[in-house]
């Protein structure tokens, strides 16, 4: 079993911007009219990371079955057991650094969470602290228990 580690953001930005401009065209060429974001740690300068890329694709509802389709044409699909009408998760196999993808509906509470939760973060230096304080306390950890407790970090922080 690998253990985590964590890098500064800043460290890995370059590679991290190149890979969300890969992927937001790849994604363009099917999908012209949904918005994509860069989030997750490698979007925010001064947190700390595990270097994975994270885009987020927002769509309308009445486009989310077409846009759900057409992105698992272009990346395997992650985390099946948790879609549902209004999101759905995706991983580019080989990619390095990883990316992953997280598809919602404009709105909808994973749209939010994967939205405005980072907004938030990205504001707030106070925030970010606590978020590096986590990732501090599980380097070298496991994956299991370092998910739970940034799952607990953004419902206790992110109330959406």
């Amino acid at each position: 079993m690998s253990r985590l580690t964590f890098v500064a953001s800043d460290l890995v930005a370059g590679e991290a911007a190149a890979a969300f401009a890969e992927h937001e065209r790849r994604i363009r060429v099917c999908l012209p009219h949904v918005e994509i974001r860069h989030r997750g740690g490698t979007s925010v300068p001064g947190v700390l990371t595990a270097g994975d890329v994270d885009l987020h694709v927002r769509t309308e509802r009445e486009s989310f079955e077409t846009a759900r389709e057409a992105l698992s044409g272009l990346y395997k699909p992650l985390h099946r057991e948790v879609w549902h009408a209004e999101g759905a998760f995706y991983v580019a196999p080989g990619s390095h650094p990883r990316v992953e993808l997280a598809l919602t509906v404009v709105g909808s509470l994973d749209d939010l969470h994967h939205g405005e939760a980072w907004d938030r973060l990205a504001a707030d230096p106070d925030l970010r602290e606590q978020y590096n304080q986590l990732k501090h306390a599980h380097q070298g950890g496991s994956s299991d228990d370092y998910n739970a407790a940034k799952r607990g970090f953004f419902y206790g922080n992110f109330r959406l």
